[in-house]
């Protein structure tokens, strides 16, 4: 029976034998572990697509990571006989012979530079993926393009710091001239930076979200058909789609008309003639309303006392600020009809010009 130290020292002799095991065994897990998941838990089917798209690039970094962990071991007898049946140091010595000496100095280096930026971009395409998902899912859309924004700067910076270390570049030397190229690259791209801002004080101050009908300062109003970090796009009513920084959404202001979510007034003024009576027309005009207004019945008041008319105004309410235009038109057409039907007259401002006396003539 073997004893406590004939095991190790047996373990210690195989140790690549066991690396290239464990190594096979996880290429294998890598390979098949998106159909684990998919068999025995809840995972939705995006996940395991995004699993099964770092299986490459997981796969190369084992690779690489178990021939560095294994040329740093003691070789084996039966591995160093192996490499010299296949005439494995004449290979290697013709393949270093071949690259450039650069090449061959930082190896190292470049593959550590390769395999980096094959990772960060498979972390930022997918990461975005995975995060636009997860916020739309969980909190709102309107802040995915943000939290996008931040992560690929992240992934960049930890990409950029890794390839500054692997090449022996001190940070500290770059902290001048980066200061400098960042004023200038600030300075150049404020406007940029004001829009980033802008949007992040849009969505703590939840101004607005996608679908909603805002009104704004200038004059301009619409649908929010899309937000993104540097500005918020708007359908009007006439169809156009106008786009406008956030930077001046944030310093302007903004009248939300979707928000919250209830109902919106529409107002309509009629005068009607002094011969008719104010509490039948009350009721004639809140007949005409009823079935127009979305929401409450409609309010019927008598507004003032015009040089011509009794004015009244009728009011109505609807859900959808975008059916303003069309429910005006509808209440005015209403109100008319209902008016003739009735017989009320609809006055108009006249003028009575009296001549006294008689018009001189010519006599001859």
């Amino acid at each position: 029976m073997t004893d406590g130290p004939q095991l190790v020292a047996w373990l210690e002799s195989q140790q690549i034998l066991i690396s290239i095991c464990l190594s096979l065994v996880l290429a294998i897990f890598i390979w098949r572990v998106d159909l684990l998941l998919d068999r025995y838990t809840a995972v939705s089917d995006e996940t395991i697509e995004d699993i099964r798209g770092f299986r490459g690039v997981a796969t190369a970094t084992l690779l690489v990571v178990s021939l560095v962990w294994i040329s740093n071991r003691p070789t084996p007898a039966w591995l160093a006989d192996l490499i010299q049946s296949v005439r494995g140091p004449a290979i290697l010595a013709g393949v270093v012979g071949f690259l450039p000496r650069f090449v061959v100095n930082n190896s190292g280096a470049l593959l550590i530079t390769v395999l980096g930026g094959w990772w960060a971009w498979n972390m930022r395409t997918r990461g975005d993926r995975v995060i636009e998902r997860f916020v739309e899912e969980r909190y709102d859309e309107t802040i995915a393009p943000i939290v996008e924004n931040v992560w690929d700067v992240s992934i960049f910076a930890a990409f950029v710091l890794l390839i500054l270390d692997q090449w022996g570049i001190s940070i500290a030397t770059l902290v001048a001239p980066a200061g400098i190229i960042g004023i200038i690259v600030g300075f150049s791209a404020r406007k940029t930076v004001a829009n980033f801002f802008g949007s992040l004080s849009l969505y703590a101050d939840d101004t607005y979200s996608r679908g909603d009908f805002i009104e704004l300062e200038s004059g301009i109003s619409g649908t929010v058909r899309d937000i993104s970090v540097r500005s918020t796009v708007l359908q009007t009513l006439d169809g156009d789609l106008v786009t406008i920084p956030n930077s001046e959404l944030n310093e302007g202001k903004i009248t939300n008309k979707s928000s919250p979510r209830s109902y919106r007034r529409i107002r309509s003024e009629i005068g009607v003639s002094y011969e008719a009576d104010p509490e039948r027309v009350r009721d004639v005009l809140h007949d005409a309303a009823a079935p127009i207004s979305q929401q409450h019945d409609p309010q019927v008041h008598l507004r003032s006392f015009g040089d011509s008319a009794l004015v009244f105004e009728v009011f109505v309410w609807i859900d959808e600020p975008e059916d303003r235009l069309p429910v005006e038109n509808e209440l005015n057409m209403a109100i008319y009809r209902a008016l003739e039907s009735a017989g009320i007259e609809i006055p108009y401002p006249q003028q009575e010009v009296t001549v006294d006396g008689a018009v001189p003539t010519d006599e001859s």
